[in-house]
């Protein structure tokens, strides 16, 4: 991987900035050679009323964002004020399903890959 973690960090903290919920969620979806794919962050979404408050999570976002699976991608995953962060079952097994294998998670100091 040849990408820069402080410009994905950037580009987390800023999308997650977007986001209007409690916990600020975002994820970053970039390819081997470090390019940026595509983001996304959690928000409520706009037809709540009826079902009361559901959340978009931030893969999910950043996912439906992505053409079609590639073995090729990248998730970093970003939490604002938050020691760490993993992705939730339902997100895990999506992002794998995607062909996304490689997950970093954000925690006090940086990235760290899932798992650890």
């Amino acid at each position: 991987m040849k990408a820069d973690l402080n410009k994905i960090m950037e580009c987390a903290i800023k999308t997650a900035n977007k986001s209007k919920c409690r916990f600020k969620v975002s994820c970053v979806l970039i390819d081997k050679k470090g390019k940026i794919i595509a983001t996304g962050f959690n928000h409520h979404t706009s037809n709540g009323r009826k079902m009361g408050n559901p959340t978009i999570h931030a893969e999910v976002d950043a996912l439906s964002k992505v053409k079609k699976p590639s073995k090729n991608l990248i998730a970093f995953i970003y939490r604002k004020n938050a020691r760490k962060i993993n992705p939730c079952k339902s997100c895990a097994i999506l992002l794998k399903a995607y062909g996304i294998k490689i997950i970093y998670c954000s925690n006090e100091t940086g990235w760290l890959l899932e798992g650890e």
